[in-house]
């Protein structure tokens, strides 16, 4: 049984976003306290339902495998609704696993601070999430302009020429999407299933 296992999540494998940047401070943190730790690194969306590299890592929670989880930032842990995200960290400590936030410094051993904050910071979470994807549909409507108005449109972080906004034609990605675009796929927690 190792000490603590720390997740690290992104959301995408860009230019921009490294599980590395994460990984350094919380093994950091690890090695101040003396713990071992594995590391469970992973691109997934934060918002989109239970990616099942965390749901194997609650799975050896229930395990007893890890006394201790440790994350970043609560954001980087989930972004989804606070009540979903809420019962994920219930599920972990009634579990008997310590759950510690660096950023936040959140730890569900002190729990004054646990039950004070945790609800604030899952609605930041779940808020960064939102205002997230308002950002993007205002970029993907920018560029759907500009490519109306001049035939193409520069994408920003490769430079290339788009003449198209989502999805390219030829994808491989045949997933079953539902009218708003998530995957459709259900998800266990607790030994139960949980539509999302």
């Amino acid at each position: 049984m190792k000490d603590c296992l720390i997740i690290c999540r992104c959301s995408t494998d860009e230019n921009t976003q490294d599980v590395t940047l994460q990984i350094k401070p919380c093994s950091d943190y690890c090695d101040r306290q003396g713990w071992s730790y594995d590391v469970l690194s992973y691109y997934a969306s934060g918002s989109k339902g239970i990616p099942p590299e965390l749901q194997q890592a609650l799975d050896s929670i229930v395990k007893k495998e890890y006394k201790i989880v440790l994350v970043y930032s609560m954001d980087r842990f989930s972004r989804q609704i606070p009540s979903l995200t809420e019962k994920m960290l219930n599920y972990i400590t009634e579990c008997g696993c310590r759950f510690i936030t660096i950023l936040e410094n959140l730890d569900s051993d002190n729990p004054m601070l646990w039950y004070s904050m945790k609800g604030m910071w899952l609605y930041f979470a779940n808020l960064y999430s939102l205002n997230l994807s308002k950002k993007v549909k205002l970029g993907m409507e920018a560029q759907a302009e500009k490519i109306k108005k001049d035939g193409f449109a520069i994408q920003r972080l490769t430079g290339k020429k788009i003449t198209g906004i989502g999805r390219p034609k030829g994808s491989k990605d045949k997933r079953k999407r539902s009218k708003k675009g998530y995957y459709n796929r259900k998800h266990k927690l607790k030994g139960n299933l949980i539509n999302l």
